[in-house]
């Protein structure tokens, strides 16, 4: 914890027990790279460091914390946090070994965990990526990276060689994963995401909004399409005398540069688009279709985010997550919203396959009876039915990925390519169960399975309560996330034939079994 606030630019240094708050002059005005490859050279090739770029200096609200040139605490505006301290990084140099209580036990169910993974989720295909960007980067290259060193399917992509399209005399390298890959656009022209800037600007823009320390996530999914929307309806053109044009990287450059050092009009933007809106009088109608609650655009709501397809009726669980939370829940509760749609029957093409036989909604509803204790919940028709346990299970498995930590897209292990229900199995343990046996290996602590899962409620209870208090958090505040869910969904669940809209009167006591 780091409390207080600096009148000059500092840095903290930990080398094993030993912490110093150094000056960080020299590092104030770097980008988050430069920043990181200054602190190797000063401290040690080794250390590890998270830091901020300008938006955090700055303090945009939408300022991210950054580690190595992909990984960020992206949604929150931490950056700021850090900026308003003066902070510029944080920076750890260890010695010795975690030690592992069971360690050969421990060692033996990861590399289960690891073989049954590798059954849905092979290596990417790094070599046909590499000859697509080498159609417009002949140097390029794309080699698979693992996110940590225990991971048994590395699935983050690593860009290098990669020529600037803005900026022809850079030459860009970095990860580029999850919402990040839309910089280069999505879907046919006149549409949401449809800048289509290809490969070589795409990764330009990734690595330049990393180095800025700018939440991707708020950027394509909230800020530009709000933006685009405005546009749309004639009540902006240009962006500090610059015609807007997403189909330009160069307009691009521009407009994350705008951001990142809050020039002109990006002073506002920086505030994220909510508060734009507000400060600009400008486009608040168009807010529900890109933000979903508490400031933060959609995600896995089926009705902001345009980039993740849900359906009626399992966005009634984001509903509740949504109401529940005070950001974006999604960051660490991928498990039921994103897995009944890319594992279900909805899938489509993309739906993992045991020997090339889809899921049916038989074998789903068996999963939701062993899961959640009732099949309705991953039944399409069940509507209302069945969805309270569920977002609450999440939210407190949300919880138990955080503290432990575990992967989002992996755990829980709920499904499977292996067995013939479907269910997730390793060895004799249930799939949901692997975190606990994990936790239990790792630390010798000897709780009942049942007693770690109520110290993940604890937790998440304790985060309620604290709302509860400091803010005066109720009922009411919750259900002011609700609206954008009572517009007509984005897509249609195929099994019912039409959209839906959430149904306030046959919502109520789903929210009243979630609370209980």
């Amino acid at each position: 914890i780091v409390t207080g606030a600096s009148d000059t630019p500092v840095q903290i240094i930990i080398r094993d027990d030993e912490v110093t708050i150094a000056p960080a002059d020299d590092l104030w005005g770097l980008d988050a790279y430069d920043a990181q490859d200054a602190v190797r050279a000063a401290v040690d090739p080794s250390v590890r460091t998270l830091t901020i770029g300008p938006a955090g200096e700055r303090l945009s609200r939408i300022a991210t914390i950054h580690t190595a040139t992909s990984s960020a605490a992206g949604q929150g505006g931490f950056g700021a946090v850090m900026g308003a301290k003066r902070l510029k990084a944080i920076s750890v140099l260890g010695s010795g070994d975690v030690v592992i209580a069971e360690e050969d036990a421990f060692n033996t169910l990861v590399r289960q965990v690891g073989a049954e993974v590798r059954t849905y989720r092979p290596l990417p295909d790094t070599r046909r990526m590499t000859e697509r960007l080498r159609q417009t980067c002949p140097d390029g290259r794309v080699r698979p990276y693992a996110c940590t060193a225990a991971c048994p399917t590395p699935c983050n992509l690593y860009y290098s060689n990669v020529r600037g399209v803005a900026m022809p005399d850079r030459v860009w390298e970095g990860h580029w994963a999850c919402v990040g890959s839309l910089f280069r656009g999505m879907g046919e022209p006149g549409g949401v995401y449809d800048w289509g800037l290809g490969d070589a600007a795409g990764l330009e823009m990734n690595v330049l909004s990393n180095r800025y320390g700018l939440n991707q996530w708020e950027i394509i999914i909230g800020l530009v399409p709000w933006l685009e929307r405005c546009g749309w309806a004639g009540l902006i053109s240009e962006l500090n005398g610059t015609p807007i044009d997403w189909s330009s990287p160069t307009f691009w450059a521009e407009f994350l540069h705008a951001l990142a050092y809050r020039e002109g009009l990006g002073d506002v933007l920086a505030e994220g688009g909510v508060r734009a809106a507000e400060t600009l009088g400008m486009g608040q109608e168009f807010l529900p279709h890109s933000y979903t609650a508490w400031g933060y655009a959609g995600h896995w709501d089926g009705h902001g985010s345009m980039a993740n397809r849900l359906v009626f009726p399992f966005w009634i669980v984001s509903a509740l997550q949504w109401m529940t939370d005070t950001r974006d829940p999604y960051s660490s509760s991928h498990g039921y919203v994103q897995n009944v749609m890319r594992w279900g029957p909805l899938g489509g093409p993309r739906q993992p396959q045991n020997q090339g036989q889809a899921i049916t909604w038989d074998q789903m509803r068996g999963i939701s009876q062993k899961v959640y204790g009732t099949p309705a919940s991953l039944d399409p028709l069940s509507g209302y039915e069945g969805k309270a346990f569920p977002a609450y299970y999440h939210d407190v498995r949300s919880v138990l990925k955080d503290s432990l930590p575990t992967d989002d897209q992996v755990f829980p292990l709920i499904y499977s390519v292996t067995s013939e229900d479907r269910f997730c199995r390793i060895g004799d343990i249930d799939g949901p169960s692997v975190d606990y046996h994990l936790f239990r290996l790792g630390t010798g602590v000897e709780w009942e399975e049942a007693e770690f899962e109520r110290a993940a409620a604890r937790i998440y209870t304790l985060e309620r309560a604290l709302t509860v208090r400091h803010w005066g958090r109720d009922r009411a505040m919750d259900e002011t996330a609700l609206p954008p869910f009572e517009r007509e969904e984005n897509w249609e669940n195929p099994e019912l034939g039409r959209k839906h809209a959430l149904d306030r009167e046959a919502f109520g006591p789903v929210a009243d079994a979630y609370y209980r």
